[in-house]
């Protein structure tokens, strides 16, 4: 198989074809031999070594190298070990951009896929009505009614039922570099936790650690996305809206399929609104304006995502989330 071939080979695999970046972001990443390795897979060191024709020592060499770069996951222990390469492309995103070794060339080179042509993935995926990737935790302060939050929409209860954490830099930020905003905050829960202290790209944390990584990130205005579904997920993103796509492509483009809103929606009461304009910056959607005559906030509310973040800075209060979907909304684990 002639080399361009296995690089192109190896980004069909993760559903990218087409692409003029994602190839030159593998050949950084691989070697030919690593790359018919990972073509091979799924498999243990054994059948690995079957399938290639590689030495089995060799093979037992390669693993762990193509581990640390993100773009091999363990499953089970010992000689039975099965090797998977990334599964889709935001796991080949987020793994190989926390390779500790990777140049800013390789950086870079991510930035520009992700400017130029992963917009054009997210419609291709919005236009499939695929369920979205992520969704937005709403911040437990603002919330007129809290009991009717779950579990698994309040982040510090997420953090209390963890039992490892560990914390990673921001892949987006990372690469991005448009902002100043804290770089060492996506939170890693269980399993995530184990692979990012076993790869080294995590730090692990004590529970009142995270929680003042929660804190701290609330104070830069960042908004915490988990994965989609019910239960407790295995990461807490603290996303910026310069460098962070979900949110990004969210405002530009609107897209869906990138995060989900919280169950909630800002509500103004406009009585106790007094224009100080405190919220406006605040909004990482940027729906929140005192038009020109008015001297209170009025919002876009069908574009609002529910984090909650123009509450915290509302001097009186008149900003709340108020619950506007049912707890279905949520998929279930």
């Amino acid at each position: 198989m002639a080399e361009e071939n296995l690089y192109e080979d190896l980004s069909a695999k993760i559903n990218i074809v087409g692409s003029k970046y994602i190839p030159r972001i593998w050949r950084m990443l691989v070697n030919e031999d690593e790359a018919r390795l990972l073509l091979a897979m799924p498999g243990t060191e054994a059948e690995l070594a079957e399938k290639t024709g590689l030495p089995l020592d060799r093979v037992r060499k390669m693993l762990p190298l193509l581990f640390r770069k993100g773009v091999v996951f363990e499953k089970g222990t010992g000689p039975e070990t099965k090797y998977r390469p990334p599964r889709h492309p935001l796991q080949f995103h987020d793994g190989t951009i926390l390779w500790p070794e990777a140049p800013r060339e390789f950086l870079d080179l991510w930035q520009k896929y992700m400017d130029d042509e992963y917009p054009e993935f997210i419609k291709m995926m919005d236009a499939g009505e695929i369920r979205p990737f992520m969704r937005v935790i709403p911040v437990n302060q603002g919330i007129e009614s809290k009991n009717q939050v779950l579990p698994y929409e309040d982040a510090l209860r997420m953090i209390d039922q963890a039992e490892r954490l560990a914390v990673t830099k921001c892949t987006c930020r990372l690469t991005a570099h448009r902002c100043k905003k804290p770089l060492e905050a996506c939170l890693q829960i269980n399993r995530a936790a184990e692979y990012s202290l076993k790869r080294g790209t995590g730090r692990e944390l004590t529970k009142n650690q995270a929680r003042e990584i929660i804190r701290i990130s609330e104070e830069a205005g960042l908004v915490h996305l988990t994965e989609n579904r019910g239960g407790i997920g295995q990461v807490i993103c603290n996303c910026c809206d310069d460098c962070c796509m979900m949110l990004v492509l969210m405002k530009k483009i609107g897209a869906k399929c990138t995060a989900a809103p919280s169950r909630y929606r800002v509500r103004i009461a406009g009585g106790d609104c007094t224009g100080c304009g405190a919220c406006l910056d605040r909004c990482p959607m940027k729906i929140l304006a005192i038009p020109k005559g008015k001297e209170v906030v009025e919002a876009s509310l069908d574009k609002c995502i529910g984090c909650g973040l123009c509450t915290t800075v509302c001097p009186t209060k008149a900003l709340v989330l108020e619950e506007i979907r049912p707890s279905d909304f949520i998929p279930a684990a």
